[in-house]
């Protein structure tokens, strides 16, 4: 599972609706499910896999999905439908859900642990939820040997190594590895074999259930907050003596001592 995020630094919030400006600002693949997709490249470098990348998004985020397949992805499915639009975590869970189990035979599934346009962090529990699947969160590495993953999770008071029975859900910590770069032989082979689209129709899903109108999250009001002025001087060195002066006078800094 992947998404296409915009670049934080550039942005906006739709007054209106209250939802994400994407159209202004440049998109990027989430970094965190690089790291995500490096750890299935590895599995299927191991022990030979079959790796299908899948999206939530606008029709324009077929090209991130063409760059994991540039990566080493075998299949990309982008899940478009206008029904699908503001969706918030829990009807995105159950629309990744639904793709997953319309593909079938479906061992890992991996993503990241969370997106940089939401920083929830509920995507992947929600769709292991939805899935029946069991789950490992914050993994920071990642194997798999004899149908079983061995994870090590990343927690407050140390590290947990897990060892969890396919079929599992994982979400991974962003740096937790080096992405590969993309090829340009594969990037060509994935332009010319396309990426699939999946709607409301190919997944079986009632418009209630989806998008807006299935998201318990309502947005009343929205408002910026104003960065808090810092006041700062120039001081000359001949100046020192009476900036530490009117410190000491003010209580800000003391002197002295034993």
């Amino acid at each position: 599972m992947i998404k296409q995020v915009p670049d934080s630094s550039e942005v906006e919030i739709d007054p209106v609706k209250m939802t994400l400006n994407r159209t202004k600002a440049r998109n990027v693949v989430n970094a965190a499910d690089l790291n995500a997709l490096e750890y299935a490249l590895r599995i299927k470098d191991k022990v030979g896999a079959n790796i299908t990348v899948i999206s939530m998004g606008p029709p324009m985020a077929d090209a991130a999905i063409i760059e994991c397949m540039a990566r080493g992805a075998d299949r990309g499915i982008l899940i478009t439908d206008r029904a699908f639009a503001g969706a918030d975590t829990y009807p995105t869970g159950l629309t990744l859900a639904a793709t997953i189990t319309k593909l079938g035979n479906v061992d890992i599934v991996f993503g990241g642990d969370e997106t940089t346009d939401s920083s929830t962090g509920h995507v992947g529990p929600g769709v292991a939820e939805f899935l029946g699947f069991d789950q490992i969160t914050y993994a920071k590495e990642v194997d798999y040997e004899d149908g079983y993953v061995i994870a090590t999770r990343d927690l407050e008071d140390g590290d947990e190594i897990v060892k969890v029975p396919t079929p599992v859900v994982i979400t991974v910590l962003l740096n937790s590895n080096i992405p590969r770069h993309q090829s340009l032989r594969k990037k060509i082979d994935a332009i010319r074999k396309g990426v699939e689209s999946w709607g409301i129709n190919e997944l079986g899903l009632k418009p209630e259930w989806v998008g807006l109108r299935g998201s318990p999250t309502i947005v009343r009001s929205m408002k910026a907050i104003k960065e808090p002025e810092h006041l700062h001087k120039t001081v000359t060195l001949d100046k020192i003596d009476d900036i530490v002066a009117d410190l000491v006078s003010k209580n800000i800094i003391k002197v002295g001592g034993k």
